[in-house]
């Protein structure tokens, strides 16, 4: 014991002198309590074991280098968990001599403190929650057996609408009853795997092609980000890895990569307005149209993310089982639970944080309240179109000295994601940064507005036949866009060193860094649009990406479920490395990719055509020329439909030789 204390220290001195930051190596890490620890969950499945989840405060009687050095490790907030804490998956009714102990809290401390002996260390359990019980039935839950209805219904109308479908085809004529059309998995197919190359409103929209291929690398970038952070806050025999980022410049780009959500955001902006812009002359936008554009898009969104909202509610914690699992799913379908409607409501952005209900969907939230704001702008600058010279960079501005502002007044730090992984571990509960400088869509309206400039420009250019892409001066920023938007990312690495920066310099930089995002990732896409030729261009405009960016909605919607149980349902201790990241990028990416196609097909896809069976009426061709549809490249199948019975299933389906 004297020689691992000695031992103990020696690393402590090694280390001070070297750095201001107290470091050590996986040795000195060996001799102390781990962050993360499980009982083996095989060994905790005779009926009625108990199986918990406890965090738990090191604390010792006697004066203890070992804890000294955990503390003194821990002051260093913005880099270290806080290691004088312990989170335990223990099988509370294991306890060898203590089974005959009353109560899960005394079975978990006694448990801890049987664990910790060997350190001279002992344990005040601070929470014990998300215990599992071993051969007990689930409970019947009436939210699963109405989802279960809802997915044969839809099941019936698919397997329904596609026989007669293709069997029409095959043997007749079929024009179809257009609500059961809606339901058919051929007809679907055909929009999901549409040539977006080929568009059928009008050819202006074949420049933008290439913009299903930005929301791919952007959806891959995003799953990416979401992936390390689920080993932030899972339990892992190397936290340490983590740790160890906060002192690596690459690790330290990466978490500031979120501001380069607001390329999302911009390609949202831009595609309303572009739509907009190009059918102004003949169908110009009002009031009315205003409000039917917002309840389209409520109705693109709502039903796939009401879906997977139900979904994880109802049938997620069913699924599966392992230590991590109540923890990690059940505690998110608990969660959803209480917050279904804001979901619903798309208001979620402003709720507290620490909770783990769809947190990545925040983004759709922000989105549609900037795209309520964006139509009624729309509106306003189609009657005074000179005024948009001046009013869309003011938005701009605003935002980034709203930004500004906030951080100063506020006192925080500009990195969104470089926080404590304390923090990260608790899903972000009690930090103002996210809730205050993050998720509010005001702190956004940049990256919007950038595209709704980008839009105006590209159809300036158009009309006026300016061809853009044979000026040198904009094909040499063309082509360092991008690089001058990862040189804004990677500046703020300053702000993830061991001294402060001054105020000032987090206020200023958190006012320019997504403003200046905004304007590189605007210039490459209006780049990309108006034909500056570049490898990563052609790349972008792959057919491939055509069918992926379809997709993409609905990969976002169901990437983190996957990547939740996949954690959840491992017995054991995950491992943080960079090999085990991108293993895991990839099988989270195919996973989702292939639960997204029948996703699509059988929830996505009809809700819309259904919505435009509903609102088109009786028309004999179907043309799309609604801001929010175009916005989300559906493209129209063309049919020729007589009048018909609303619900006659049959009436259309003729023999060939009656035609």
């Amino acid at each position: 014991m004297a020689v691992q204390i000695l031992y103990i220290l020696w690393c402590t001195f090694l280390t001070s002198v070297s750095a201001s930051v107290v470091k050590f190596n996986e040795t000195a890490f060996a001799s102390l309590p781990p962050l993360y620890a499980l009982d083996d969950w095989k060994q905790c499945q005779r009926p009625g074991d108990q199986y918990c989840i406890v965090d738990a405060a090191l604390v010792s009687r006697h004066p203890s280098p070992g804890l000294m050095l955990l503390q003194e490790y821990s002051k260093e907030t913005l880099k270290h968990y806080n290691r004088t804490q312990i989170h335990r998956g223990v099988c509370v009714t294991r306890c060898g001599s203590h089974e005959n102990t009353t109560g899960v809290w005394d079975a978990a401390q006694l448990c801890l403190n049987d664990s910790l002996l060997k350190y001279g260390l002992e344990a005040e359990v601070l929470s014990v929650d998300w215990c599992t019980t071993a051969g007990a039935s689930p409970a019947s839950s009436g939210s699963a057996l109405a989802l279960a209805a809802l997915c044969v219904v839809l099941l019936t109308l698919a397997l329904l609408a596609t026989t007669l479908h293709a069997l029409g085809e095959r043997c007749a004529t079929f024009n179809g009853n257009k609500y059961l059309l809606a339901f058919s998995m051929k007809h679907n197919w055909q929009i999901l795997t549409y040539d977006r190359s080929k568009p059928r409103s009008d050819e202006r929209m074949k420049s933008i092609a290439c913009i299903e291929g930005m929301r791919v690398f952007g959806l891959v970038s995003v799953i990416f980000s979401h992936a390390l952070l689920i080993y932030v806050y899972s339990f892992t025999d190397n936290p340490e890895f983590i740790e160890n980022m906060y002192d690596q410049f690459v690790w330290q780009t990466l978490f500031n990569t979120p501001i380069w959500l607001q390329a999302f955001f911009s390609m949202s902006g831009f595609l309303t307005t572009y739509v907009i812009l190009i059918t102004m002359d003949e169908k110009p936008i009002t009031f009315w149209k205003c409000l039917i554009g917002i309840i389209n898009r409520y109705i693109r969104l709502t039903p796939a993310a009401g879906f997977a909202l139900w979904f994880i509610i109802s049938w997620y914690p069913y699924l599966g089982s392992g230590p991590q699992w109540n923890w990690m799913v059940t505690r998110e379908a608990h969660d959803c639970s209480e917050r279904w409607l804001y979901h619903i409501l798309y208001v979620h952005n402003y709720l507290e944080m620490g909770k783990m209900c769809m947190g990545h969907t925040w983004y759709l939230a922000a989105d549609m309240q900037l795209h309520i704001v964006g139509l009624f702008l729309m509106l306003l600058l189609a009657r005074y179109r000179k005024a948009a010279v001046l009013v869309l960079p003011a938005l701009v501005i605003a935002s980034a000295l709203a930004a500004g502002l906030v951080t100063y007044f506020n006192e925080l730090t500009p990195i969104i994601t470089g926080q404590s992984p304390e923090i990260l571990r608790t899903i972000f509960a009690g930090t103002k940064i996210l809730t205050m400088l993050y998720l509010p869509f005001w702190m956004n309206l940049s990256g919007y507005v950038g595209g709704i400039i980008t839009a105006f420009i590209l159809h300036y250019i158009q009309v006026n036949g300016i061809r853009l892409n044979e000026m040198k001066w904009f094909n040499m920023l063309f082509h360092i866009a991008l690089t001058l938007g990862g040189c804004v990312a990677m500046a703020g690495t300053v702000f993830l060193s061991d001294t402060a920066l001054p105020l000032w310099a987090s206020s200023l930089y958190a006012a320019l860094d997504r403003t200046l995002i905004t304007v590189f990732f605007n210039i490459f896409m209006l780049g990309c649009f108006s034909g500056c030729k570049s490898g990563l261009r052609s790349m972008l405009y792959w057919r491939g990406f055509h069918i992926l960016g379809r997709l993409s909605y609905c990969v976002f919607l169901v990437h983190f479920i996957i990547l939740r149980l996949v954690f959840a349902g491992n017995p054991q201790l995950g491992h943080g490395s960079i090999y085990t990241l991108i293993s895991l990028l990839i099988t989270i990416m195919v996973l989702s990719i292939i639960a997204a196609i029948p996703f699509c097909l059988l929830v996505e896809l009809p809700a819309i055509e259904l919505w435009k069976a509903i609102t088109e009426g009786d028309r004999t061709e179907r043309k799309s020329t609604s801001p929010v549809r175009q916005q989300h490249r559906e493209p129209v199948i063309h049919t020729i439909m007589p009048a018909v019975k609303p619900m006659d299933l049959l009436t259309n389906v003729r023999r060939r030789n009656e035609v």
